[in-house]
C-alpha cells in the first residue's frame, strides 16, 4: 500500500515537473512562470477541496482511480499513526485464588454462557487490575466503592465483590430492567442471594450512566471525592464512550477516582458516539467532504469500522465482503492488520480524552489475543 502511494506521489510530481519544463521550453520566460504558477494554484485548490474535482468526476474510471488512491493513502496514514503510539503495558497477571473464587460463584449460580473458559480467564486478569485500583484509592484516604457500568448478569461484578472479601461496597449498574420470573427466558444474575450485616452493601441499580438522577447516586455518597472505582467488561460499542463522557462531568466527576475499562465491539461504534473525534482529526482522519450526490461524507470512520470487523475473523467466507474494494486491493491479512491498528487508535483517543479531563491514563494488555481480540483495557487514575 505504501509503495502505491509513493508511486502516485512521485508520478504526480514528475508530471508537474514535465509540464513546467514544457512550459519553459515552448513559451517565453514570463509565460512559463505564469503557467507554472497557475499549475501550482490549481493543485493547491484541488487539495483544498479534498480532490473534489477528481472524487466527483463524471467519468467512473476517474472516481475509481481516486477511490483506490484514497485507500492506499488511508493505509499509509494509519500505519504512520500506529507507529507513534506507545506499546500497551502487560497486565496479564491473574488474581491469586481468582479461579477457585469463580468456581464457587459458578457452582452456586445460574447456568449461563458466562461460564466459558475464555470469559473466566479475562475476569481473573481484570480482577487483579481492579483490586490494585481499589488499594490505590484506599491509600488516598477515601472510602472505596466499585461501580460496574453495564453489569449485565454481573459475574464480573460479583467476582470483584468476593475478591475484596465483601469489605468494599459494590454497585451493579445496568440500564436493562430484569425480566419477570414468569418470562420464558427469565433473567439470571450472579448477584449474591444474601448479604450479611457485617458485609459492605452490594446494590443493583437500574439506570443509564448518562442520565443519573440524584436518588440513583445514593449508594455512591460515601465514596465522594474520588472513592469510586468505575469498571466495565466488554461494554459494547459507543456505550464505553458514553460512560467515559459521563464520568468526566457532573455529577459523577466528584465521585470517580479510578477506572478500569475493557471495551469491545468497536465495529458497532458510530462517529457521533465517539468521545474524541477531535483527536482523530488532529492526526489527519475523519475530515468531511461533499460526496458525489451532494451529501456530507466521512469515509474514514466507516473504514475504521469495516477494517475492525474484518480483523475479528480468523478467515473470511466466500460471500463475506465480496464487493469490498479494500480486500481487492490490500488482501485479507493486510486488512486485518489495519483493523487491529484502527482499534488501537480508537483506544488512544479515549485515553487522551481522560487525560484531558484530569486522569493519568494508559492502555494495558490484560490477556492474550488468543483468548479474545478485545484484549486491551484502559486504566486511569485521577490526578491529585
Amino acid at each position: 500500500g505504501n509503495h502505491h502511494v509513493t508511486m502516485f506521489v512521485r508520478t504526480a510530481a514528475v508530471g508537474f515537473c514535465l509540464l513546467s519544463l514544457i512550459a519553459a521550453k515552448t513559451m517565453s520566460k514570463a509565460s512559463a512562470i505564469g503557467t507554472t504558477l497557475l499549475l501550482m494554484v490549481g493543485l493547491m485548490q484541488i487539495r483544498q477541496n479534498r480532490w473534489a474535482i477528481v472524487r466527483t468526476h463524471r467519468w467512473a474510471w476517474v472516481r475509481t482511480f481516486y477511490k483506490h488512491m484514497a485507500i492506499y493513502h488511508f493505509a499509509w496514514k494509519l500505519d504512520r499513526a500506529y507507529k507513534r503510539l506507545p506499546t500497551p503495558v502487560d497486565a496479564t497477571k491473574v488474581l491469586p485464588g481468582g479461579s477457585e473464587l469463580l468456581d464457587q460463584i459458578l457452582a452456586n449460580g445460574p447456568d449461563t454462557y458466562q461460564k466459558k473458559t475464555s470469559n473466566r480467564l479475562q475476569i481473573e486478569s481484570l480482577m487483579d487490575c481492579v483490586c490494585n485500583l481499589v488499594a490505590d484509592v484506599r491509600q488516598n484516604g477515601v472510602t472505596p466503592l466499585v461501580l460496574d457500568i453495564g453489569a449485565g448478569k454481573a459475574l464480573f461484578t460479583r467476582a470483584v465483590y468476593e475478591a475484596l472479601d465483601r469489605k468494599v461496597s459494590v454497585v451493579a449498574l445496568d440500564s436493562r430492567r430484569p425480566k419477570k420470573k414468569s418470562h420464558k427466558t427469565g433473567d439470571q444474575f450472579y448477584d449474591p442471594v444474601s448479604v450479611k450485616e457485617s458485609d459492605m452493601p452490594y446494590t443493583r441499580v437500574i439506570a443509564d450512566v448518562r442520565y443519573l438522577a440524584a436518588k440513583t447516586l445514593g449508594p455512591l455518597r460515601a465514596s465522594r471525592n474520588g472513592g469510586t472505582v468505575a469498571i466495565t467488561k466488554h461494554l459494547c460499542g459507543g456505550a464505553t464512550d458514553g460512560s467515559i463522557i459521563a464520568l468526566c462531568k457532573e455529577p459523577l466527576d466528584n465521585f470517580v477516582g479510578a477506572c478500569c475499562f475493557a471495551p469491545c465491539c468497536h465495529q458497532k461504534l458510530r462517529k457521533d458516539q465517539y468521545c474524541n473525534i477531535s483527536y482523530l482529526e488532529s492526526i489527519g482522519f475523519c475530515q468531511t467532504h461533499i460526496g458525489l450526490r451532494g451529501g456530507v461524507q466521512d469515509n474514514d470512520f466507516t473504514t475504521f469500522s469495516k477494517l475492525i470487523s474484518m480483523a475479528k475473523a480468523a478467515e473470511l467466507r466466500d460471500w463475506e465482503y465480496k464487493k469490498s474494494t479494500i480486500l481487492e486491493l490490500l488482501g485479507f491479512a493486510r486488512a486485518s492488520q489495519l483493523g487491529r491498528q484502527a482499534r488501537r487508535l480508537l483506544e488512544e483517543g479515549r485515553i487522551r480524552y481522560l487525560q484531558d479531563h484530569g486522569f493519568d491514563a494508559y492502555l494495558v494488555r490484560y490477556c492474550d489475543e488468543s483468548i479474545t481480540g478485545d484484549n486491551l483495557a484502559i486504566i486511569a487514575r485521577k490526578k491529585r
